[in-house]
């Protein structure tokens, strides 16, 4: 498990300053306007339709966390200063 772990932290690949960089620039162009929205909207549909009609709470629950992460990631950082 600990090297399933290792294997997945980003931070072994790159640096943490490089790190936040690329998500403070994700969530200032990506993740604003019609993108932001339309990958909101998708990652909620299908949690609703995973929850609904495949009952799959799991992967429901994940794909809301998502919608939610991409729906208020950027306004997260932007009260934490740090974007």
């Amino acid at each position: 498990m600990d090297d399933l772990l290792q294997w997945i932290n980003p931070l072994r690949y790159i640096t943490g300053p490089n790190y936040a960089t690329l998500w403070r620039s994700l969530f200032a162009t990506v993740l604003q306007g019609f993108w932001g929205r339309f990958l909101a909207c998708a990652l909620l549909l299908l949690s609703f339709w995973l929850g609904v009609r495949r009952r799959n709470f799991a992967m429901a629950s994940l794909f809301f966390f998502l919608a939610l992460l991409a729906t208020f990631g950027a306004p997260l950082l932007k009260l934490l200063g740090l974007l």
